[in-house]
C-alpha cells in the first residue's frame, strides 16, 4: 500500500497541474466554513476553517470584517480525494483567531466570489469567558484519509515540514510594591513573563490606561534580560516585560484591570514555519486606597526637596531678575502646584516659565519641577525676596512636612529710566512765524520724487502672493494628485526609506520590523497576515529566487530571535551582527524591489 501511495500521488500532482486552469474533473464549486469550538476562554485561540472544493487558482477568503477577533496566524493546506470513483480537490484556509473581549461573539458569514458566482458561508456564535477552557486549537480536526489523500506539503523539503507542536508552559504575572496606600502615594507595578518556552516576542494588546490611577510607564527597552528561577521544582525563565509607577486618584478599592498579552513562540524550525501565537491575561489586582489625613488634605504625596534662588545678587533697577523655584522628589511631579511670590509694592512679577521632567531609575520614578519667575523692581537699595513655603505629605513617616526657603537679599542700584514718549509742539507755537520753520528744518527731509510704488521691490512684493498661490495650486492639483502618488515615485521613496532605516540601525532586533513595514507598504499585505509561510508564498509569486527568499527569511528570523539572545547587550557583537546582515540585506532588497512591480 505504501508503494502504491508513492507511485500514485505524483500522478495526481501531475493531473492537478494539468487541469489546474479549470474545475477538477468538472466538479461543482463549494465553499464551507467551520469552527473547532463553541466556547473558549479569552486566553484561548479559535480555529476558523474555510474549505473550498473544486476551485482552481483560489484566492484567500476575506475575513477583515471579523471585528471581535484578531488573526494571530493563518495557514493553508490541500487534499485530493478519490472516493467511490469520484475525485475531489479541497483547499483549506485555516485562521487562528484571538478574541478581543468576553461575552457572546458572532463570526459573520464569509462571501466568496468564483467565476461570477457568490458563495456565502454560515455564521457562528462563540461564547468567550475569562481565562482558558483548554480548547485544543493547535491542530484542526482531521478526517481519516485514504491512501489517495494528499497533503500540500507532502513533496516539500523534510526540513520545512511542521514539527509537532511544543508543550506550552507560559504565563504573565502582575506584581505591585504594596496593596495598601494613601491617595496619591506611588505604587510600583510590574508584569513578568514566566515561561519554559523559547519566546520570539510578546506584545501587550490591552489599553494601558487604568481608571482611578495617574500612570507613568517606563520606556520599553530594545532588549529584555531574563533570569532563571526554580518554581515548583521546574526551571523557568523570568522576564520583566512592563513596568509603571501608579498614583491613585481616588480612595476605596481601586483595581488594576487584567492586561492581555500575545506571545509568539519560536522553535527549531521557525525559519520555515509560522511561529505559534498564544494569548495570556494577567489577573485583576486590587489596591486599598485610604484618604489623606485631614491636616494633609489636598497636599502632594511623596518625598521632596525645595529651594528658591535668584540669578543675581546685584541688579540694575532697569533690569529683570529671575527667581528660580526648584522642587525634586519621588512623587507625582506632573500634578504639583508651584508656590507663588506674594504681591508687594517694591517689585512686580510676571507669568513664570514652568518645566517638569521625569527620570526613570531601576525601580522608581523621580522628577524635577522648575519655575522661573521674572521680577522687576520699583525702588533701589537692599530688597528682600520673601520666604516661600512648600508642604507635602510623607507616606513613609505618615506626617506632613513643611519646607521653607531662606530670604534672598538683592541689592538694587541705578536710576529708574523714564518711559519714552512722543514730544509734540503746542498749536500756539506752531503758528508763530519763523519758529515753526526753524523746527521743521531740524528734521530729516526725504526725497519725495522717488515713489515706492515705482520701485522693483514694490513690484516683487505684489507678485509674491500671486507666485505663492500658483505654487500651492501646482502642489495640490498636480504634484500631490499625479506626481507624488505615482507608483514609481512611491516605490522609490519606500526603498530609499527602508535602506536608510537599515543603515541607521544600532540594534539587530529592529531589522524584522523594518522588513515587515516594507512588505506591508510594497505589497499591501496586512501586518496580521505577515508570517514566514505567507512571505515565502508572496515572494515566490513575484518571481523572487528561492535563494533570495531563504536569505530574506533567515535574516528576519535571526532579528526576531536577537531580543532574547545572550549577546543582545554586547555592543561589539551587535555591531558585528549588523555588519554581517545589513549590507547583503540591502542588496537583496534592491533585487526584490525590482521584482515587485
Amino acid at each position: 500500500m505504501m508503494k502504491l501511495r508513492f507511485i500514485f500521488i505524483p500522478l495526481l500532482a501531475i493531473a492537478i497541474s494539468t487541469f489546474g486552469t479549470g474545475r477538477i474533473f468538472g466538479e461543482d464549486a463549494e465553499v464551507k466554513a467551520s469552527i473547532n469550538a463553541d466556547k473558549i476562554g479569552i486566553d484561548d485561540t479559535l480555529l476558523y476553517t474555510v474549505t473550498l472544493k473544486g476551485v482552481s487558482r483560489p484566492m484567500p477568503p476575506d475575513i477583515s470584517h471579523f471585528k471581535d477577533f484578531r488573526v494571530v496566524q493563518n495557514s493553508q493546506s490541500s487534499e485530493f480525494r478519490f472516493i467511490n470513483g469520484v475525485s475531489s480537490y479541497y483547499i483549506n484556509y485555516l485562521f487562528y483567531l484571538s478574541p478581543l473581549k468576553t461575552g457572546t461573539l458572532t463570526l459573520p458569514p464569509v462571501v466568496y466570489e468564483y467565476e461570477g458566482k457568490q458563495f456565502k458561508t454560515q455564521s457562528f456564535t462563540v461564547e468567550v469567558v475569562k481565562g482558558s477552557v483548554g480548547t485544543p486549537t493547535a491542530q484542526p480536526r482531521q478526517q481519516k484519509k485514504s491512501i489517495f489523500d494528499m497533503d500540500e506539503d507532502f513533496f516539500s523539503n523534510p526540513f520545512e515540514r511542521q514539527t509537532q507542536e511544543q508543550a506550552v508552559d507560559l504565563k504573565v504575572v502582575p506584581w505591585v510594591s504594596t496593596h495598601s496606600v494613601v491617595k496619591g502615594e506611588p505604587i510600583l507595578f510590574k508584569v513578568f513573563l514566566v515561561t519554559r518556552n523559547r519566546v520570539r516576542g510578546i506584545n501587550m494588546i490591552s489599553n494601558q490606561s487604568f481608571p482611578g490611577f495617574w500612570q507613568e510607564w517606563f520606556p520599553m527597552t530594545s532588549s529584555i534580560s531574563g533570569e532563571s528561577k526554580v518554581i515548583d521544582g521546574k526551571v523557568y525563565q523570568v522576564y520583566e516585560i512592563r513596568k509603571a509607577v501608579l498614583f491613585p486618584t481616588q480612595s476605596g478599592t481601586v483595581s488594576i484591570p487584567p492586561l492581555k498579552f500575545e506571545a509568539s513562540l519560536a522553535d527549531a524550525f521557525a525559519m520555515f514555519s509560522n511561529p505559534q501565537a498564544i494569548s495570556r491575561t494577567t489577573p485583576e489586582v486590587k489596591i486599598q486606597v485610604s484618604e489623606l489625613p485631614q491636616a494633609a488634605a489636598g497636599l502632594p504625596v511623596g518625598n521632596f526637596t525645595f529651594s528658591v534662588t535668584a540669578n543675581k545678587k546685584e541688579i540694575n533697577i532697569n533690569d529683570v531678575l529671575s527667581v528660580k523655584i526648584k522642587i525634586t522628589g519621588s512623587g507625582n511631579i506632573k500634578t504639583l502646584g508651584v508656590p507663588e511670590l506674594p504681591p508687594l509694592e517694591y517689585y512686580k512679577t510676571y507669568p513664570p516659565k514652568i518645566t517638569r521632567d521625569s527620570s526613570f531609575e531601576e525601580n522608581s520614578v523621580s522628577g524635577v519641577l522648575e519655575s522661573e519667575i521674572p521680577v522687576s523692581f520699583q525702588k533701589t537699595g537692599q530688597v528682600s525676596i520673601p520666604t516661600l513655603t512648600f508642604k507635602y505629605y510623607n507616606p513613609t513617616g505618615k506626617k506632613t512636612v513643611t519646607l521653607k526657603s531662606q530670604p534672598t537679599l538683592i541689592r538694587v542700584y541705578g536710576e529708574k529710566e523714564k518711559q519714552a514718549g512722543a514730544s509734540t509742539i503746542p498749536r500756539t507755537d506752531i503758528i508763530r512765524e519763523g519758529e515753526d520753520i526753524d523746527y521743521i528744518k531740524k528734521g530729516t527731509i526725504y526725497n519725495q520724487e522717488e515713489n515706492f510704488h515705482q520701485s522693483k521691490l514694490f513690484i516683487l512684493l505684489v507678485l509674491l502672493p500671486f507666485l505663492f498661490n500658483i505654487a500651492v495650486l501646482f502642489k495640490l492639483f498636480i504634484y500631490d494628485r499625479f506626481i507624488a502618488q505615482s507608483d514609481l515615485l512611491m516605490k522609490r521613496k519606500l526603498l530609499g526609506r527602508t535602506v536608510k532605516n537599515l543603515q541607521n540601525l544600532r540594534d539587530p532586533g529592529h531589522i524584522s520590523s523594518i522588513l515587515e513595514a516594507y512588505l506591508k507598504e510594497k505589497t499591501g499585505i496586512g501586518l496580521s497576515e505577515i508570517s514566514n509561510q505567507r512571505i515565502d508564498q508572496l515572494l515566490e509569486t513575484y518571481g523572487v529566487s528561492d535563494n533570495d527568499i531563504k536569505t530574506f527569511l533567515r535574516v528576519k528570523t535571526d532579528s526576531e530571535s536577537w531580543k532574547f539572545s545572550p549577546d543582545k547587550n554586547n555592543q561589539s557583537k551587535a555591531k558585528e551582527k549588523l555588519e554581517q546582515d545589513v549590507n547583503p540585506l540591502i542588496e537583496l532588497l534592491k533585487r526584490i524591489d525590482k521584482k515587485i512591480k
